[in-house]
């Protein structure tokens, strides 16, 4: 029995009785095997969750544009503005961090009441709640993309994400450099209809077309509202965000929604160091702003009752 065993450890090369363990080799390979299903593993995951993320962005401007086509309806199809019509030119207390959205002025039936308040890097969440179409809501997450990284002041994750068209019952004509008396010309919103009904987009432009509520770019996310200029075809004013493989969710006028993946370089950038308070060029090799401007507004004059 003893001469077995002796030979049975010579053999193996290990003392009689201790069992077989792995090699270094054999362990690499098990390394390597592991690492590769990984590598093939996780982009798997990263696509599940940007589609997941895709879902949830959807999920909430739909909800976002079935309160504000509600608000509408309760309101003699008057659209809930959105932007103070008491503020200097294009900003004032409204658009700052520490706005106090419990003054009489923000109040629904007030002077500054639109369907969102203050700066989106605040973090006081009444400025979500005491919002116009928040009643038709209840939900203030909603108003946050889960892919956006946007922090506020204190360091939390932001409020909200989405914005509303400019055009769709905003105050008009607005100006940037509101410090000063506007130049002629500064007028952004002049020379573009701006709604004021529901029912009175149709009148200008198909439902199907006319945009909405999108993501505002982290470089440009602060009052509750996103402009362009439909006569400058090469310059954007805000710029859109690209949150989902370079791409912005938008909702249209008839309830649809959709992610638009952009080309143009300079929005993808975030504007990047052409940022400023006066936009910044297009890329004059994609259509992105084209795209836009078609479903921004329309060339005409606001009339009475719209």
């Amino acid at each position: 029995m003893n001469a077995q065993r002796t030979a049975s450890s010579r053999q193996t090369g290990r003392p009689s009785g201790q069992s077989r363990g792995f090699t270094l080799i054999e362990l690499l390979v098990v390394i390597i095997i592991i690492a590769l299903l990984a590598a093939m593993l996780l982009p798997a995951l990263a696509a599940a969750k940007a589609k997941a993320q895709n879902v949830k962005c959807l999920s909430n401007l739909h909800q976002l544009h079935i309160a504000w086509t509600s608000y509408a309806g309760d309101n003699s199809d008057k659209i809930a503005r959105n932007i103070p019509s008491d503020i200097p030119g294009a900003y004032g207390s409204y658009c700052n961090v520490g706005t106090n959205p419990d003054q009489p002025q923000y109040m629904a039936g007030g002077a500054s009441a639109c369907w969102v308040l203050g700066d989106c890097k605040d973090p006081n969440v009444n400025l979500v709640k005491l919002g116009l179409i928040y009643p038709y809501m209840g939900n203030w997450m909603a108003y946050k993309c889960p892919s956006d990284p946007l922090l506020t002041i204190s360091g939390t994750p932001t409020l909200r994400t989405y914005v509303i068209n400019s055009q769709m019952d905003g105050v008009t004509p607005w100006y940037f450099g509101a410090a000063s008396a506007p130049s002629p010309g500064s007028s952004v919103a002049d020379g573009q209809v701006n709604f004021r009904k529901l029912s009175k987009i149709s009148g200008y432009m198909s439902p199907t077309m006319a945009f909405v509520f999108l993501e505002d770019s982290p470089s440009d996310n602060n009052e509750g509202y996103w402009c362009q200029d439909i006569s400058q075809p090469t310059q954007w004013i805000n710029c859109p965000a690209s949150y989902h493989n370079r791409g912005c969710a938008f909702t249209f006028a008839d309830g649809h929604g959709l992610i638009k993946a952009w080309t143009d370089k300079n929005a993808i950038a975030g504007g990047g160091s052409t940022l400023s308070a006066i936009g910044f060029p297009a890329d004059p090799t994609s259509t992105d702003l084209a795209w836009v401007q078609a479903r921004f507004s329309v060339p005409g004059v606001e009339e009475p009752g719209d």
